[in-house]
């Protein structure tokens, strides 16, 4: 396999734009190989599977973000991880890999269907494009490297684990260099190619030893970020001007979800939040929701307390796991209503339980591994897209 890089850096000033080209001439997908000293398993197992479309409501697109399904790791702005596409049903199946020696976990797609992803392995990450069929090698963008003493590869996602797809096709990337890249795509007489299109650099108002966990446009496009050590930000996309604040003594270690409302939502290791833009597109905290952090950090745990993104479960609830012992729960709050108390609904298990749901309580997925459930009023709060009092 031949791989090219042709590879230009300007650093970015106050009067400069910092332009990266990235070509891979196009490379052949290398399967991952299988162990030679497995024994041998049967090709297929089962039968021939018949779609059962489970009805669910229609997520809002964003304005900012490639089509629902296509834009991040979560698959749309509200991070419901659920997909309208078909899958795999067994008929006349074929496998297909590529061996990328990385953690490829963010998938997206452009508007021509190729597959953008950011590959984080031990030399680095690195974002790059592959052909949807085949999965050959279309384009490559080496990113900027973790510095040393920086957390795990494979346990900590800030730099890079995170990313979205925008609406123009470009790649919005948190770095390990304090900033947040911009990558649009390019054509070139190689082929597809990556091209640095905007920075924002947030090295005043980072800790040189934090990373830059994700980052999203809320539905105005004022872009928003976090960090390991929970600061919160907001950067104006036009002007490039920050604005942060931080939850002293808290730590994030996942992405966010944002709604057509204005709301930010954010979970750290000691609590739920909904932010909004204040008047000067600061990061507000409208309403705060602490859950049931643990006293460990679980086998299997990258980072302590929730260990989720937030999910918006249509207009009313947002979802989260807490990390309860002996068992972690799924936690849903809160209730639209200025008039009604907040509801709690814990669901034992990974997955909410299919059946009648407590009176208060919205009906969850039909998937279940547990039947059982408990709705258990908490503090009085405004609602999902509002305020509380005093907060």
């Amino acid at each position: 396999m031949t791989l090219t890089y042709t590879i230009s850096y300007m650093l970015r000033t106050a009067s400069t734009l910092a332009s990266v080209l990235a070509v891979a001439a196009a490379a052949g997908a290398t399967p991952i190989p299988n162990d030679p000293f497995a024994a041998p398993v049967p090709a297929f197992v089962g039968a021939p599977a018949t779609p059962r479309p489970t009805p669910a409501p229609a997520v809002p697109q964003h304005p900012f973000m490639a089509p629902n399904g296509r834009s991040n790791i979560h698959d749309d702005a509200y991070q419901t991880d659920t997909y309208v596409g078909g899958g795999p049903l067994g008929r006349d199946p074929e496998v297909l890999s590529t061996q990328q020696n990385a953690e490829c976990a963010s998938l997206t797609f452009d508007s021509a269907g190729r597959i953008v992803t950011i590959c984080v392995g031990l030399e680095g990450p690195r974002l790059a494009m592959f052909d949807p069929v085949t999965l050959d090698l279309l384009a490559v963008l080496p990113l900027p490297p973790r510095s040393a003493g920086g957390g795990g590869v494979f346990s900590d996602f800030s730099g890079g684990g995170y990313f979205y797809l925008d609406d123009q096709d470009r790649a919005v990337i948190p770095t390990n260099s304090h900033q947040i890249w911009v990558v649009g795509e390019t054509t070139t007489a190689l082929g597809p190619a990556f091209e640095l299109v905007r920075v924002y650099d947030l090295a005043t108002v980072v800790e040189p030893t934090e990373g830059i966990i994700s980052c999203l446009p809320d539905w105005s496009g004022l872009l928003w970020f976090v960090t390991v050590n929970a600061l919160v930000g907001t950067v104006d996309p036009d002007s490039g001007a920050v604005q942060t604040m931080r939850l002293a003594g808290e730590a994030i270690g996942n992405s966010f979800a944002v709604d057509e409302t204005g709301g930010v939502f954010i979970v750290s290791d000691h609590a739920l939040y909904r932010f909004a833009a204040g008047a000067m597109r600061e990061p507000v905290v409208t309403w705060r929701e602490e859950y049931d952090r643990g006293a460990r950090l679980k086998p299997g745990q990258t980072n302590f307390g929730s260990g989720t993104t937030p999910t918006l479960m249509g207009t009313r609830w947002v979802a989260i796991t807490d990390n309860a012992d002996p068992q972690m729960h799924v936690v849903t709050a809160p209730p639209p209503s200025p008039a009604s108390r907040a509801s709690t609904c814990t669901r034992t298990g990974t997955a909410a339980c299919a059946g009648p749901a407590p009176s208060g309580c919205r009906r969850p997925s039909p998937r279940c591994r547990s039947p059982t459930a408990s709705c258990t009023p908490t503090r009085r709060i405004r609602g999902r897209g509002a305020p509380t009092p005093g907060t």
